[in-house]
Order: C-alpha cells, then sequence, then structure tokens
C-alpha cells in the first residue's frame, strides 16, 4: 500500500496530460486532465518496485517483455515520463560506475566497432525495407512542410547535403558511413563525382554493391567494407558522413576528425551530419544494451573542439531536431503498417522492443534533448564556401 501511495501522490502532480493507471489489484485510477490517452497497466508490485530502481532501463525491459501494458498510444506514455519529476530517473553512483564498466566493454576499436554495427545494421535488408522509404535512407530526412511523404522529404535531404558540398563533375567524394548507398547514388547520377563509400555492415555492403550495378554506376559508385582508420593516405575532394559519428564513441572522436581531415584535401569541404545532446549525458542504458551498443551522443561543444583539433574549419551548423522527429514519426507509422512481417521474420517481443526504440526516439527529439547537427567544414580555410546560404534554399536553382 506504501508504494501504491507513494505513486498516486507522484501521478497527482502531473500536468498537461490524461491518463490512467491500472494497478496490480485491479483499481483503475485517472489523473492529470482532459479524456485519457492512453491506459497503463501495471505489473505486480515487486515488479513495479523492481523497475523503480532503474526506471530507464527497467521500464523498457518490462515493456519488452509484455510484463508493462500499455493500451493506446506509447508515445504518449514516453511523452509523460518528460513530464514526471527528474528524480524518478536519477542513477546511484553504484549504478553509473556499472554503466561506465559496460561502456567500456562496448568501446568502439577495430574489432568493437564492427561487432556492434553488426548488432544493429546486419538484423536484415528485408526488415528495414519494410519501414523506411525506397532509397532506405536511415537518418533524419528534410521536410520542405510537414506534409511532405518521406520519399520525397529523403530527397530533399540528398540534394540538401549535396547542395552544401558544392560538388562538381569527376570530383572525388568519401561518403564515411554510407549505409545502403542512398546518398552516393545520388551524388554520382546527380552531379557526376567518382564516390567511395564504406560501411562495416556485410548487409548493407551486398544490396548497395547490387544497386550501384543495377543502376549502372558501378564505374562513379565503390562502395567498400571499412572502417575510416583504415583509409590510409587516399584524399578527396568532398568528405561527407551522415548519422556515422553517433558510433564512433567519446574516445575515438578525435581519430575519426583527424582520419576526416586526413582524407580531405587542403580547402576541400565536409558535411557532417549526427545526432547530438545539448548537454553532455549519457545515452540512455537500455538504448545502448539493446539497439545501438557503443552509442554516444556528443555535444555541440565537444564536436567543434575536435574538428578546431583536427584542422577543420567550422562554416555552417544547421539544427535539424524537428525534421528527425517528423522522420521517426513516419517511421512508426510504416512500422506498424508493416508490423505482422516483421513479427514473423522475428517474434513478438523484438516488434516491442523496435517499437519502443522508435517511440523513445521521436519523444526525445520532440520532448527531449536530442538534437541532429549538419556541419559544413573545409580542411583549413577555403575559398570555396558560398557567401550566403541562399543557394540551399532556391529550389530552382538548387535543382539546377
Amino acid at each position: 500500500m506504501s508504494l501504491k501511495r507513494d505513486l498516486d501522490r507522484m501521478l497527482r502532480g502531473v500536468r498537461g496530460a490524461g491518463f490512467t493507471i491500472q494497478y496490480w489489484d485491479g483499481e483503475r485510477i485517472s489523473y492529470g486532465h482532459g479524456a485519457p490517452e492512453f491506459t497503463l497497466r501495471l505489473p505486480p508490485a515487486s515488479t513495479v518496485s523492481w523497475m523503480l530502481g532503474d526506471v530507464s532501463l527497467r521500464l523498457p525491459e518490462a515493456y519488452v517483455s509484455g510484463q508493462l501494458r500499455v493500451d493506446g498510444d506509447l508515445g504518449h506514455l514516453l511523452h509523460l515520463c518528460y513530464r514526471v519529476d527528474d528524480s524518478v530517473f536519477r542513477v546511484s553512483p553504484w549504478r553509473k560506475a556499472a554503466l561506465a564498466l559496460a561502456a567500456l566493454r562496448r568501446r568502439n576499436s577495430l574489432s568493437g566497432a564492427r561487432a556492434n554495427v553488426s548488432h544493429h545494421y546486419d538484423l536484415s535488408n528485408e526488415f528495414f525495407a519494410t519501414w523506411l522509404d525506397d532509397e532506405m535512407n536511415y537518418s533524419c530526412a528534410y521536410f520542405e512542410q510537414a506534409a511532405d511523404h518521406l520519399e520525397a522529404a529523403q530527397r530533399h535531404k540528398l540534394r540538401h547535403i549535396c547542395g552544401k558540398l558544392r560538388l562538381e563533375r569527376t570530383q572525388r567524394v568519401l561518403d564515411i558511413g554510407c549505409g545502403w548507398g542512398a546518398l552516393a547514388m545520388h551524388a554520382a547520377k546527380e552531379h557526376g563525382v567518382h564516390v567511395v563509400g564504406i560501411t562495416l555492415s556485410e548487409q548493407q555492403r551486398s544490396l548497395a554493391q547490387m544497386r550501384v550495378k543495377e543502376r549502372g554506376l558501378d564505374g562513379l559508385v565503390d562502395v567498400r567494407l571499412g572502417d575510416y582508420r583504415e583509409l590510409g593516405t587516399e584524399t578527396f575532394d568532398r568528405v561527407v558522413s551522415v548519422g556515422m559519428i553517433e558510433h564512433v564513441g567519446e574516445s575515438y572522436l578525435r581519430t575519426y576528425m583527424t582520419s576526416v581531415a586526413r582524407s580531405l584535401r587542403p580547402g576541400g569541404i565536409a558535411v557532417l551530419h549526427t545526432m547530438g545532446k545539448t548537454r553532455k549525458a549519457a545515452v540512455t542504458p537500455w538504448i545502448t544494451k539493446h539497439i545501438f551498443p557503443g552509442m554516444h551522443l556528443p555535444t555541440l561543444a565537444e564536436l567543434s573542439t575536435e574538428m578546431a583539433n583536427a584542422g577543420l574549419t567550422i562554416s555552417d551548423v544547421e539544427n535539424l531536431r524537428p525534421h528527425y522527429a517528423l522522420t521517426l514519426d513516419a517511421w512508426i507509422e510504416r512500422f506498424e503498417k508493416n508490423v505482422d512481417a516483421i513479427a514473423r521474420m522475428f517474434d513478438e517481443r523484438f516488434v516491442r522492443m523496435w517499437r519502443m526504440y522508435l517511440h523513445a526516439a521521436s519523444a526525445a527529439f520532440k520532448f527531449g534533448e536530442l538534437n541532429v547537427w549538419q556541419f559544413t567544414c573545409s580542411n583549413g580555410l577555403s575559398d570555396e564556401i558560398p557567401l550566403t546560404r541562399r543557394g540551399l534554399y532556391n529550389e530552382p536553382r538548387r535543382a539546377q
């Protein structure tokens, strides 16, 4: 009864949302204001006590295991988490030490990075194809309007990045973390550049190579299996990296930026696109345990410092935070439309795990401290950077 009273007292202080809690004894109590947006069915009191010992890890684990049930939109529950007193999510010093030890075991060394990437990206190409856009862009889209279809928004993103790169025919471009090759193929086809794309995912490379050949771009796009630390002395006119820095890890940020600078000719332009946090904080432990082992979300200060240390000169930074929320909502909609097929590929537990991940990411961009930054920078000073952003936002000129 003490636990129930404590929960009831805490939940009565929540404002701005209506919801219902069904307690382990069967009692249903509505909280907040307005019609309930969801009903949360709590497991037995002993399990709730266990959850409260480490909410950020154990609440999603209880949901994935089926012990914690949500009737309604999971996103509304995760929005509620941002309205609850922060003390509920506080981590003890012992828990912080355990998380630090776990992060050490998942460091992105050459072998560790391959294992961490494979854990997520080698699930199966068929799985990702069920809910990504046709070109399988697995990063933040760029919405000219909030109502844009995902395919259109991802094309806008590719054009937006290529506009920042100031691509010219016959230039050599390095795409670090090229995924399934959408950006590399777009740049080659639309701008006549030669692109080397690298990925650590066997399945990504296999599908990307097949698509390059099918589209007659094998003379322009070369997709390789490799790590940014293995690039050697090869240099390029342009370097681009989209959604890759998140997987570098805090201890390797300097090595990564040094590799970018070494691969970029003097005066050459790079566009680096990454998620990051407003303030320095560990990634939610459930995410690093189950979804993205080895992930580190850097702050703006960390990124700009390591770019400066590597000799990269920043000319522009754009925050696409609202665009990623829209992207994730589009992915969630497609995921749910294909949920039966995904369950057949894996199982119901997998479905709940990925539903939790996608909704948690969406909530973090809408209500938390997640950002997605696009840096335009150069190796040293460059006379190739335009005076204004006008060319990026003038669609006819950009298309020309």
